[in-house]
């Protein structure tokens, strides 16, 4: 599309080698990133954490945690449609960089006030803030360099570096800061971040003039095809009988099953994510009854590259939120300084390597490689002494989010080389080999969580910490595999006058994975059986005196059976059950629980007892002097054993599931190859990057502005 103003390629100061534009835009998303990231890794964390606890959070239950993950992060990608939409129509990308952020900055700073208020509405500015922000500013680093520039992969490589600077020390800093300080610090940190990056963008508005203006009012050139807009669809669609009357249908049947299988808010939530799913399904309709043979055939294979997207991004965006909670739950984290100091150095070392073999290739990336790793070396060592007290440490379950950024910075380049060698070597290395494989790689990584799971039941112990760190691995290099080629493919089997809506569904394809992370997540976790206490447990030495003086929460652990159908909670000679009261509902859920167990004297659970206390009551003593009240306690009763076998099952359901859709892919490749009809062939996309979270520089030799396989088109990773 034309623009108001053109971007002056030819007189624009320059460093090393880029516009001046490029580092501006660098520095802003890296700060953005480093604001998101950041929140994300402590976001769950701080929902389950208690709220009567040193470092109060919410007090919300694993399950509910993990439900709101999953709407949070789905709006997240599904807002990135009205503000592409704004700034393609109406604002440009400029502007709504700029709004974007500055709703961030609101959204963040917010998020610091300890209030639910303040939670609910730093939530809903920060998504639409990445709404307005994320699908934009990447597009402007392309509007930085004429098609054909040779430097504009490498533009591309350097912005995505900074992305995974921003992502890697947020979870250091802010995991850290809000894990071990305080939430609202960690939250108030991500914001300071965020406003940063927010004052670069501004201050570096005379290095973008002409980028990202907005769009020209002048008509179309000859011969230019006009695009079909959501509006055209729509008006077509209500003069369409059959699918008005198909659209109509799913949306009475899904809001009747809303409706029947949800309650309370949910109800209304799934209501509108199914009036949404539906309306989407009646355009599709309409496109695929527009378009010809050849267009139907490259439609069926777009929409199975969808389904692909929903599987990929449901179970990787586990890492937000189950894998965050199982790592702070039952990944032992306690290592001692020789490991900190190999991780830390030896990540260091090797970007210093990688910085150094780039340097000798002649590539631009290796004065950002380089600072990088003397960066994290130079970091680690002036803060060692700080966190070596008893020469053991134990690292803070938010930190573990930043593996992710590591590897890809690490593993990035290297993988993009290996597909560029694979190519050459003759074998098969389209978008749908790329995906499929990357979703395989992706789905093992939890096969290494299953082992962990399987550990703590034998053991009774917490996991090895190298599990998840492995598993985190197979996830980053399943994504290199898999991300980066998404939206190139997407753009080229789509039929060419419906492109843009297609990268609209994209985003939708990618928030409702989001969903489905949340809603397995939220699977994996075994409905809470609540209980009150009616009797002090110091009594009987389960818990310290001092606790229960201070209404501290607390948790401790009974062996737990049936006897003549009744439940027995046991510690030793205390019968823990005359201390809890359990209502009538509450006591058939644990009877069922451990009747599916078989659970007896001779074959008992582990029952975990956690209680905290009254909130408004706590106050009440801190402020007024008031006593302790064991009335006020109330909590929940976990059977250790059933959760684990659980969460078990849920690993190991994603593992096949992926593996399975990736193998199907597989075998069904050279069909669905056919059905494209020689679609890939093409490198003439006129779509720039949407993704945010890839470094690979796959560059072809023989196509030096973009590899044949789309590595620089590729899907977004909020």
């Amino acid at each position: 599309m034309s623009k108001a103003n053109t971007f002056d390629f030819d007189n624009q100061p320059s460093l090393f080698g880029h516009p001046i534009g490029l580092f501006v835009l660098f520095f802003t998303e890296m700060w953005e990133r480093f604001s998101y990231y950041g929140m994300r890794a402590i976001l769950v964390l701080y929902i389950i954490s208690s709220a009567t606890g040193d470092n109060p959070g919410l007090g919300w239950e694993s399950s509910e945690a993990l439900a709101l993950y999953g709407w949070y992060t789905m709006l997240v990608y599904v807002m990135s449609i009205p503000g592409g939409i704004l700034a393609d129509k109406f604002i440009g990308q400029k502007k709504a960089v700029l709004y974007g952020g500055l709703t961030l900055v609101a959204g963040h700073g917010i998020l610091a006030i300890e209030a639910i208020w303040a939670f609910y509405t730093g939530l809903a500015l920060i998504i639409l803030g990445v709404g307005g922000l994320k699908p934009n500013i990447s597009t402007m680093v392309g509007g930085l360099y004429k098609q054909g520039d040779e430097r504009r992969d490498q533009g591309f490589t350097i912005f995505y570096i900074g992305i995974n600077v921003g992502a890697f020390l947020s979870s250091l800093i802010v995991g850290a800061v809000g894990e071990t300080i305080g939430w609202h610090y960690g939250f108030g940190l991500a914001g300071i971040g965020m406003l940063l990056g927010q004052v670069i963008f501004m201050l570096g508005q005379k290095y973008l003039k002409g980028v990202g203006e907005p769009p020209s009012k002048a008509p179309k050139a000859a011969g230019e095809a006009a695009d079909s807009s959501f509006g055209d669809l729509f008006q077509e669609l209500f003069r369409s009988p059959v699918q008005l009357a198909i659209t109509a249908g799913l949306i009475i049947g899904s809001s009747i099953l809303a409706f029947t299988a949800f309650e309370g808010t949910d109800r209304y939530l799934y209501t509108a994510l199914f009036l949404f799913l539906s309306i989407v399904a009646g355009l599709m309709m309409m496109i695929y009854k527009e378009v010809n043979s050849i267009e139907k055939d490259r439609f069926m294979v777009l929409i199975l590259s969808f389904l692909i997207i929903i599987v990929f991004w449901g179970a990787f965006e586990q890492a937000g939120g189950l894998l965050n909670i199982y790592t702070l739950n039952k990944i032992d984290r306690m290592v001692n300084f020789f490991t900190i100091d190999l991780l830390f150095y030896g990540a260091g070392g090797i970007l210093l390597i990688l910085g150094i073999i780039h340097y000798f290739q002649k590539k631009d990336t290796y004065y950002l490689f380089l600072p990088i790793g003397a960066l994290i070396l130079a970091g680690y060592s002036f803060y060692r002494s700080d966190l070596y007290t008893s020469g053991m440490y134990e690292i803070p379950a938010s930190v573990f989010q930043s593996v992710n950024a590591l590897f890809i910075i690490i593993f990035g380049t290297l993988v993009g080389s290996f597909w560029i060698w694979w190519k050459h070597q003759g074998y098969e290395s389209s978008s749908l080999v790329k995906m499929a494989v990357g979703t395989i790689i992706m789905g093992a990584g939890f096969l290494f969580m299953a082992k962990a799971s399987a550990d703590v039941e034998q053991y009774g112990d917490k996991a090895a910490l190298y599990l998840l760190i492995l598993a985190y691995l197979l996830h980053t290099l399943g994504e290199l595999c898999a991300s980066p080629v998404a939206l190139s493919f997407i753009t080229k089997v789509a039929p060419v006058k419906y492109v843009s809506i297609m990268m609209g569904v994209y985003f939708a394809a990618t928030g409702l994975g989001n969903k489905v992370a949340g809603a397995i997540g939220e699977s994996s976790q075994l409905e809470t059986v609540s209980t009150e206490l009616v009797a002090s447990p110091a009594e009987y030495d389960l818990v310290a005196d001092t606790v229960i003086m201070k209404a501290d929460d607390f948790e401790f652990t009974a062996n737990a059976y049936l006897e003549g159908g009744q439940v027995v909670l046991r510690e030793g000679g205390v019968d823990v059950k005359q201390l809890l009261q359990l209502s009538p509902e509450n006591e058939q859920l644990l009877t069922e629980y451990l009747q599916e167990e078989g659970a007896a004297s001779d074959a008992q659970l582990t029952a975990v007892v956690r209680m905290a206390y009254d909130e408004e009551a706590k106050a009440a003593i801190e402020n007024d002097g008031a006593k302790v009240d064991i009335s006020k306690y109330s909590g929940e009763i976990e059977l250790f054993e059933l959760q684990n076998q659980q969460e078990y099952k849920t690993f190991v359901g994603i593992f096949i599931f992926t593996a399975a859709f990736g193998v199907l892919l597989l075998l069904f490749f050279k069909r669905l190859k056919k059905l494209t009809h020689g679609a890939e062939d093409t490198t003439d996309t006129h779509f720039e990057e949407q993704e945010g979270y890839e470094i690979a520089d796959q560059t072809d030799e023989d196509n030096p502005t973009q590899d044949d396989d789309g590595s620089m088109l590729n899907p977004p990773k909020s």
